[in-house]
């Protein structure tokens, strides 16, 4: 093939065409060699350039925004109280920071709360002042930090987890203001100059604000405070951000759980009562701080549980991982096997194996536990409910069977009726269906903590500090052989304590005809060295309770008082147990003494024992009802509101005060049988003119002091 006749398969191409492809070729050209021309010509630097470009970057990272400031609003009078537990308690789980607001010249005993002073603002309520000048401040200086800003006052509890997970799902770029939306209640209703469109977010639940609200409604705060029309501040802030900011409180049916709401009744809100913990972001009101802890506690076991059952299930899909079964233990012998308690419609538990069998009312506990696990499985069968067009809903609890297998966890055989519910078109229906349900609940692994820590973590939120000394606090009157005994049982008791224990008596007196002797006994313990102070009571009529406080007055908050009587011997271990088991500001001790039967109804054997620690059936019994003896610090003595001093002569006073230590709901109450204390028997005389409930408390412990059943049936079988 010749040269020349390639010719034929040229292209034609055009002058300005090859103009253009030559310019495109000559700019390439030239962009490559000034580039590298630069990199051949530039000086080389070496670290300190390239480590200011990290740093820069490192620096623009470290000012990217927080999720959220919570800010609380609290006034001086409960900065102390209410604004400290919050600060205790779920403010250390937020997402971002809190910070805790409040008038001009306001103090704290607590130098670790984040106080914000406001110029200007005093405790005046309605706190209209306080609330707009906290949300200037907000604006004026942490708007840059923060991508979300939620007022709150401080009887409100909010779970940080849940709140951090809401507003990741909302756009904070865009002006929100989030809430539970209000109209006023049936009293106001069309009163509060809202229009037809308005509403405004309630405070008490607490109201979010974006950024961009925050910093779009900042300028007009002063003049919306100028103009309000009514005495509700979170109302006119609402109406400020509508009308200057362009948005409304969200119109939400779901936000009434999210952000909830207690108006039925206040001073009881969520102290009995968490059902609504766990679907809410918010809870309002919680005014008692005691509540508050209550409270807390829960949501952290929520969250515990929710951890452990993450873990589970993870443990679940490893390759390693055992197959699920219902049987967690094969028995080897009979006594191995644990029964199942049988649970007839949540109301009556049957069982084999228990003192209080066969039959008995379920437990406050179980029936708890069990209404949680239900809880538990009916969020987990409607996980995806949405994506599935159909939800679960419990209706009632057939019946059940439930053991506790001790090194395993508990099992439950639940069989409920269920709502079976479709919601989407055109398949809606609603069937009322029965079902098994097998449940296992797996115990965590054993945690030991040593006392030291543990009592520490008991008195997390005490400023006082725990006096060593065991102050004994004792009426008396009369009966000067038995307190004679009292004394050297004291004495020989104190002599081999050891340093570690540290005791002093406090004896109020009462006058009496051996008042003498036992004045004698006072000076002889005095003389051994152990502290002993008198109070004169003189010739007035005996009250236990009267004499016990008159004790305690004398005693500083931190002093630890234990309440006895003269007829009581104790052991050194029993004192000891008495200081461990009673921490400051957290728990109080009522222990179980031991009290003698009368000595005639003792058998032969039990009459030849040298001492009175001994235990036997026919020799006496743990006091139950009896409350008598406790040991407790002085600062929570007042807390629990003290002996009633209106009751006067025997008994009751006891019975109260336990009572009251139970119903404050703070304090942690140890309640066990002590072998080292026992009450020695001596005849009881009950006055006729003692009022109906003292008598008959009276006459009921002297019928159990006489004799033990065993000995009761021998002296009736004689007659048989």
């Amino acid at each position: 093939m010749r040269l020349f006749q390639r010719s034929n398969c040229r292209m034609p191409i055009s002058r300005s065409t090859f103009t253009i492809i030559l310019g495109i070729l000559f700019g390439l050209s030239a962009t490559h060699y000034l580039t590298t021309l630069k990199s051949l010509t530039d000086p080389v630097i070496c670290g300190p350039e390239q480590q200011v470009s990290r740093s820069e970057e490192l620096d623009i990272i470290s000012h990217r925004r927080g999720l959220i400031l919570v800010a609380i609003m609290t006034a001086a009078k409960y900065v102390d109280t209410r604004a400290y537990n919050v600060w205790k308690t779920w403010a250390q789980h937020i997402p971002g920071r809190v910070m805790i607001f409040v008038a001009e010249g306001t103090e704290s005993i607590h130098e670790d709360m984040p106080l914000i002073r406001l110029k200007g603002v005093d405790d005046t309520y309605p706190p209209q002042k306080k609330s707009f000048a906290m949300v200037k401040w907000l604006a004026e200086n942490m708007a840059d930090e923060y991508d979300w800003f939620l007022r709150a006052d401080d009887d409100l509890y909010i779970r940080g987890e849940e709140l951090a997970a809401f507003l990741r799902s909302v756009d904070s770029s865009q002006a929100h203001i989030i809430g539970q939306a209000g109209l006023g209640n049936s009293a106001e209703y069309g009163l509060l100059a809202l229009g037809s469109t308005d509403n405004y977010c309630m405070g008490g639940p607490g109201i979010v604000m974006s950024r961009e609200t925050l910093l779009k409604v900042s300028p007009h705060l002063e003049t919306c405070l100028q103009h309000m029309l009514t005495s509700h501040e979170d109302v006119e802030l609402g109406r400020c951000i509508r009308k200057h900011v362009n948005v409304a409180c969200t119109w939400n049916y779901e936000m009434q759980k999210l952000f909830h709401n207690n108006q039925s009744a206040i001073k009881e809100s969520y102290a009995k009562n968490m059902k609504e913990l766990k679907d809410a972001i918010t809870l309002h009101p919680i005014k008692d701080p005691a509540v508050m802890r209550k409270v807390h506690l829960r949501n952290r076991e929520i969250k515990l549980r929710e951890a452990r059952a993450q873990r589970s299930l993870l443990s679940s899909e490893l390759s390693t991982a055992k197959a699920q079964t219902l049987v967690r233990m094969t028995p080897n012998r009979t006594i191995d096997l644990t029964p199942w308690d049988y649970i007839n419609n949540n109301k009556i538990l049957f069982c084999a194996d228990r003192v209080n069998c066969p039959r008995h009312t379920v437990d406050l506990s179980i029936r708890t536990e069990i209404a949680d696990t239900i809880t538990q499985l009916f969020d987990e069968f409607n996980t995806n409910a949405r994506q599935r067009g159909r939800v679960l809903q419990f209706q009632s609890l057939q019946y059940g069977y439930m053991r506790v297998e001790p090194t395993k966890g508990v099992d439950y055989v639940l069989d409920m009726l269920l709502w079976f519910k479709k919601f989407r078109p055109p398949n809606r229906t609603t069937i009322s269906v029965r079902r098994h349900a097998y449940v296992q609940q797996t115990f965590g692994k054993l945690r030991s903590l040593a006392e030291g820590v543990f009592r520490s973590n008991m008195r997390a939120n005490s400023t006082l500090i725990e006096d060593p000394t065991l102050h004994m606090i004792m009426p008396l009157r009369g009966r000067a052989a038995i307190f004679g005994r009292f004394a050297q049982h004291l004495k020989s008791i104190c002599a081999r304590g050891g340093d570690d224990l540290a005791v002093s008596l406090t004896i109020v007196l009462y006058s009496s005809e051996d008042e003498m002797e036992n004045r004698e006994t006072i000076e002889m313990l005095r003389s051994s060295h152990i502290p002993v102070s008198v109070i004169e009571m003189g010739d007035v009529a005996f009250s236990r309770g009267i004499a016990l406080m008159r004790g305690a007055e004398t005693l500083p908050a931190n002093a630890l008082l234990f309440f006895t009587d003269v007829d009581m011997l104790f052991t050194c271990d029993a004192l000891k147990r008495i200081k461990s088991n009673t921490i400051l500001n957290a728990q109080i001790y009522f222990p179980i003494v031991f009290s003698e039967f009368s000595h005639e109804s003792w058998s032969e054997n039990d009459k030849l024992l040298a001492d009175a620690f001994h235990y036997g059936r026919g020799r006496g019994y743990f006091r139950h009802f009896g409350y008598g003896l406790a040991a407790m610090y002085k600062a929570d003595l007042m807390d629990i509101g003290g002996f009633d001093t209106k009751i006067e002569g025997w008994g009751k006073e006891d019975v109260d005060l336990f009572e009251k230590a139970i119903k404050n709901g703070r304090l942690r109450v140890i309640r066990s049988p002590e072998p080292g204390l026992v009450h020695i028997y001596h005849p009881i005389h009950c006055d006729e003119n003692m009022p109906t409930a003292q008598k008959d408390m009276c006459h009921g412990s002297k019928a159990a002091s006489l004799a033990s059943i065993d000995t009761l049936v021998e002296q009736i079988a004689q007659y048989a």
